[in-house]
């Protein structure tokens, strides 16, 4: 259907009515008509059969030396004219009886007088002429050639038929208005998945959006059609929570960025200013420390940036290549690193090989975040523990420091985004995202993340675990 056509919308309900009360209709006329043709050829072959039969018992009484008079008389009956010619032409009983279109010629009377030879004895009077509006006739010739017609009154067959119809039209009539109230409801009975449909249609305008009409059968017509019309729904409804989540995920976006970039921008545009009002008389010292104020900021503010493109990319997509990777030596080149950027600062690695399938860069990036967010918050001198180990229900990594610790009630909050707890921490060059960047990647893998920590003053731990599925233990 094209853009510009419209639905043809006529009455469903109307249209399945009228349709199968046609063909009702078309169906019941026939039954009438071919019971009624029946009926009539029934009646007229018993009536054939009956003439024929009079025929046999007048050619039995001409075998038997009958005389013609006898012959008619016998053959004669209620409703039954006979009429016999004799092969003389003497014609006996009912002389308005005409022979049958088919029936052979009668013999010629003698030419001694009309009707009778002269000498013969004279027929019987015959009868008046019935007022017969419609007969059957069949005529036969006898043994010796006389010529014998039987005539039955058909108008009886015509009148049964009349009464028929009479019977027939009237319950034919009730039967259909009958079937249409039938039809009716069944058709009503049947469009209720549709009324369905339109209820819930409009439901879902008014806020309802998860009513499904949920068919007991999708292989139907209609069950198919309520499937589709819950795929449709299904779909339009993923489509506007990722929609929603996404403008969340948007309007966050700006406003972690513009919250947490007010401060190195300020510090910039402070430092710049100060600088452009010293001038070059300055004390070299002063405009150095000016200078490097700006460097700071301006990196802060670009690993700010970073942090939050990194946060929104992993929101959005949840793509990770997975492979057969050791956590330990994963631990260990991560320790690595974190002695390069602060050789004052040690990193323990406890615990055998474990092989998970995890993205390796993905998995780098959570032992990054965890051990950064150690070391800023390490005092000097302390070490890093990161321990590895597998589990009845898959594997745990703890990242450990000796920091000040947080208190329980801030072991969940410190997932979300641009959570600092403290002035200790808010000191720190951290974005705030690194531990919920690193809680969103670890159940993209089927994990979790929390903290487990000890009591304040005495540090914090934060504990990975990796589903079973995802790890192969040593000893396997």
């Amino acid at each position: 259907m094209t853009e510009s056509s419209t639905l043809h919308t006529a009455s469903l309900r109307r249209r399945l009515i009228l349709s199968a009360m046609s063909v009702m209709a078309i169906v019941l006329v026939v039954v009438v008509v071919a019971t009624s043709v029946l009926l009539e050829a029934q009646l007229r072959s018993s009536a054939t059969s009956g003439l024929a039969g009079r025929a046999s018992t007048a050619q039995q009484m001409l075998d038997r030396g009958s005389e013609p008079a006898e012959i008619v008389a016998a053959a004669t009956g209620p409703n039954i004219a006979a009429q016999l010619i004799t092969t003389d032409g003497r014609v006996y009983g009912n002389l308005a009886l005409r022979p049958a279109a088919d029936a052979p010629k009668p013999p010629s009377p003698p030419s001694g007088g009309p009707g009778t030879p002269s000498g013969a004895p004279t027929p019987p009077d015959p009868a008046p002429p019935a007022e017969v509006t419609e007969t059957q006739v069949s005529t036969s010739t006898l043994s010796d050639g006389s010529v014998l017609t039987v005539a039955v009154d058909a108008s009886a067959i015509s009148d049964i038929r009349r009464q028929l119809l009479l019977i027939l039209v009237p319950v034919v009539l009730a039967a259909a208005a009958l079937a249409a109230l039938a039809l009716s409801l069944a058709v009503s009975r049947g469009l209720r998945p549709l009324r369905a449909m339109t209820a819930v249609a409009r439901s879902i305008t008014t806020g309802n959006r998860g009513h499904r009409l949920k068919p007991d059968d999708a292989r139907t017509e209609l069950g198919e059609t309520a499937a589709a019309f819950d795929e449709m729904l299904d779909a339009l409804e993923g489509a506007e929570v990722r929609e929603r989540d996404g403008a969340a995920r948007t309007r966050r976006f700006f406003d972690d960025a513009a919250h947490d970039l007010r401060t190195p921008v300020a510090g910039v545009a402070a430092a710049a200013e100060a600088l452009l009002r010293a001038g070059p008389e300055a004390d070299a010292d002063v405009r150095e420390r000016l200078q490097l104020l700006m460097v700071r900021e301006a990196r802060h503010a670009a690993r700010l940036i970073d942090d939050l493109l990194a946060a929104a990319r992993i929101e959005t997509t949840a793509d990770l290549t997975t492979a057969p990777v050791d956590l330990v030596e994963l631990v260990r080149a991560d320790a690595d690193r974190v002695r390069v950027l602060a050789p004052e600062t040690a990193v323990t690695v406890v615990g055998d090989s474990v092989v998970a399938n995890v993205d390796r860069v993905r998995m780098a990036q959570v032992l990054a975040n965890l051990t950064d967010n150690a070391r800023r918050h390490n005092p000097p001198g302390t070490d890093i523990t990161v321990s590895v180990e597998g589990t009845d229900h898959g594997a745990r990594i703890v990242v450990r420091d000796n920091g000040l610790g947080i208190a329980p009630e801030d072991r969940e909050r410190v997932f979300d985004r641009m959570v600092r707890l403290d002035n200790a921490r808010s000191s720190s060059d951290g974005s705030g995202l690194g531990l919920a960047i690193a809680r969103t990647l670890v159940r993209q893998h089927g994990g979790e993340i929390v903290c487990v920590g000890n009591e304040p003053d005495v540090g914090s731990s934060f504990e990975i675990t990796l589903p079973l599925s995802k790890i192969t233990l040593p000893h396997q």
